[in-house]
């Protein structure tokens, strides 16, 4: 394996294991009973593959630096800061060393990524299903830790309106996404990619029409605003199954390259973005309205 690979996957198992030593040491998981414990993990899912691309920002500088628009200036420092960021708050989601923060700059990255990068790049490739897929993924990426952010507090009286838009951003590209793994079953699950699923893996092409199938009713009830909690733990759940039975089998078959770890990656990513946002919407009869203030 490169030296580069490895130092991701270091980095990746380091903030890991030291969010989940802490969710144990904090009591947490003990407190936490059935699918709530699932949602426990959301912050260490975002923040263990968001921490091990920053290392990538150091180890493959010039590939990342060449992927920063034309038009800005001092292309390799903003790789380096923006892979500084990454790692930063990467340990500050897993240890909980001022979460609210760093959630708050993770999604305005991510919807400067969006706006910058994935949009015009969509609008020079209309004609690409790919280009889309990959813009939603990003805005997927700024809701998950705009949610955490309201949650936390750490915007103030916009908690609600976070957790709102954050929800749709979401619910679209779910919903996009099953639409496009029911049509194209054999590529990955989880996300439309093109690469396809190798066939020496258990299943195949059933991972990516179960997921899709749970993302359809799972999305449909995050647009309408129902159950939302549970669809969005559904959806989390999802692709932390194809991340074992798919992406991680992956992995070792391309354990040479980087394509197999920001695969896992990524879509450990999403389901991390994805809990993040059901650990933000309402345990009991869920409704995206704020509670009415009592009277005086």
């Amino acid at each position: 394996m490169p030296g580069a690979v490895l130092v991701a996957y270091a980095v990746f198992a380091v903030v890991l294991l030291l969010g989940a030593g802490l969710l144990v040491a904090r009591g947490e998981w003990s407190r936490a009973r059935g699918w709530d414990r699932l949602v426990l993990f959301g912050p260490l899912f975002y923040a263990a593959p968001v921490a091990a691309f920053g290392s990538e920002h150091f180890t493959i500088t010039k590939q990342i630096a060449a992927m920063v628009p034309g038009w800005l200036p001092w292309h390799f420092f903003w790789a380096y800061f923006v892979g500084s960021c990454f790692i930063l708050a990467g340990l500050s989601l897993a240890t909980k060393i001022r979460s609210g923060l760093a959630a708050s700059l993770l999604a305005l990255v991510f919807f400067l990524f969006v706006v910058l990068m994935d949009a015009p790049g969509w609008a020079h490739a209309l004609h690409s299903r790919f280009a889309p897929a990959l813009m939603l993924r990003e805005l997927a990426f700024c809701a998950g830790p705009l949610a955490l952010a309201g949650s936390l507090g750490a915007l103030g009286r916009a908690k609600f309106a976070a957790a709102t838009a954050a929800r749709y951003f979401i619910a679209v590209g779910v919903v996009f996404y099953a639409v496009e793994q029911f049509l194209h079953g054999h590529h990955v699950p989880g996300f439309p990619l093109e690469a396809m699923t190798p066939t020496g893996i258990f299943g195949h092409a059933v991972w990516t029409y179960l997921t899709a199938a749970v993302y359809a009713v799972a999305g449909i009830l995050l647009l309408i605003g129902q159950r939302t909690r549970a669809a969005a733990t559904a959806v989390g759940a999802a692709a932390v199954f194809v991340v074992l039975v798919v992406y991680i089998p992956m992995a070792f078959l391309q354990h040479t390259t980087f394509l197999g770890f920001n695969y896992l990656g990524d879509t450990l990513m999403y389901a991390g973005t994805v809990l993040l946002l059901a650990g933000a919407m309402p345990v009991a009869r869920e409704t995206e309205r704020p509670a009415a203030a009592p009277a005086a």
